[in-house]
């Protein structure tokens, strides 16, 4: 295993070249002590796959930095180890090897990827949250990157709802980034999921490991669904990965001229399913089965007249309290009061001082 170690820490290298190689050469422990020219006659490298290859064996001890890896509370399963997951082997670029702290995604269950924006609005924090929520709610398993925004929250809806959900990390398993998502972390790590990443422990999160992560998180869902995206998004790129191996793909549509639902609007165009009811979306997507299959509906709160009021005039995006108070013609100690009711019965969130939307 230790050498298997050493030939998944050369992520440079394409994995079907790496394992090609390896059968060419009778196995990599002896890849590894190859002269750089016997090497060369594998016919298996470009010039930068070579010197990369030659140039880690300087400096990568196995033996001390199995040991390394041994002391860390971090599983370390190759391709041909028997706990590799299919969905992985199945994709084009598979990963040569996978870290993972705790659990992997159970095969015999579904799992929907929800990713989107790291400046999302609100309004895509509240859809995230309660997507999560809801698909671990029916026992389906939750699939992000613990990005900021749609990431995250889509993890701690997915808590929330007492469900298991797994993080692809752009960086090592071994640490929490960003470290805003520690809770999240370590709540994952308590029994409700796992983190998995390709890349070794010491691994930064440099920014072009995060695009390489997003056919993992693809590879391990069943369904696909965006939540908010730019034009230009990283959330496009999983949509991609989706795409080519074969995944359906959801959006959640957005407004006209909104730059953070450019993404979506365009997935939609071409051709994605809309996400617009979560009812609709379980059924159209069968990742539930019938007889497990809860009814999904919002909670229902006997209101006063002023707080049905009030709440009529909310809807997911942040609006101002003198906005509400020209809508409803309340005055405003009615207002607040009704807004602090409705806060109480969890139906309303101040997202910033004085600014109040619906809450999913």
């Amino acid at each position: 295993m230790k050498y298997e170690y050493w030939m998944a820490s050369l992520y440079q290298i394409n994995t079907n070249r790496r394992r090609q190689a390896c059968e060419l050469a009778g196995g990599v422990e002896r890849l590894y002590h190859l002269q750089e020219k016997e090497v060369e006659k594998l016919h298996m490298f470009s010039e930068n796959d070579l010197r990369v290859l030659c140039e880690s064996r300087q400096h990568f001890d196995p033996d001390r930095e199995w040991e390394n890896l041994k002391k860390k509370k971090v599983r370390f399963l190759p391709f041909s180890h028997e706990e590799y997951p299919e969905k992985l082997r199945e994709i084009y670029d598979p990963p040569y090897a996978i870290y993972v702290r705790g659990k992997l995604p159970d095969p015999a269950k579904k799992s929907v990827a929800v990713v989107g924006a790291r400046a999302c609005s609100e309004y895509g924090r509240s859809v995230a949250r309660m997507l999560g929520r809801t698909l671990a709610e029916q026992q389906v398993q939750v699939i992000s990157g613990m990005a900021l925004g749609v990431d995250s929250a889509a993890h701690a809806g997915a808590l929330t709802g007492g469900g298991d959900t797994f993080s692809i990390l752009g960086n090592d398993c071994d640490i929490c980034y960003p470290r805003s998502s520690e809770n999240i972390y370590r709540n994952i790590l308590d029994g409700h999921g796992g983190v998995i990443s390709e890349l070794a422990p010491g691994t930064k999160p440099l920014p072009h490991f995060f695009p390489m992560r997003n056919r993992i998180i693809s590879a391990f869902s069943d369904v696909v669904v965006v939540v908010e995206a730019r034009e230009k998004s990283g959330s496009l790129i999983t949509a991609d990965c989706a795409l080519e191996q074969g995944k359906d793909i959801y959006a959640v549509p957005g407004r006209y001229q909104d730059a953070l639902s450019a993404g979506c609007n365009r997935l939609i165009e071409q051709g994605a399913g809309i996400l617009y009811d979560m009812e609709s979306f379980l059924k159209n997507t069968n990742i539930v089965e019938q007889r497990k299959k809860k009814e999904w509906k919002p909670d229902k709160f006997l209101l006063e007249k002023e707080e049905k009021l009030v709440y009529g005039s909310l809807d997911l995006n942040p609006k101002f309290i003198n906005s509400i108070i020209d809508e409803t013609d309340l005055n405003l100690l009615t207002v607040l009061h009704a807004l602090d009711m409705l806060k109480k019965k969890g139906l309303v969130q101040e997202t910033f001082q004085n600014y109040f939307c619906k809450k999913l």
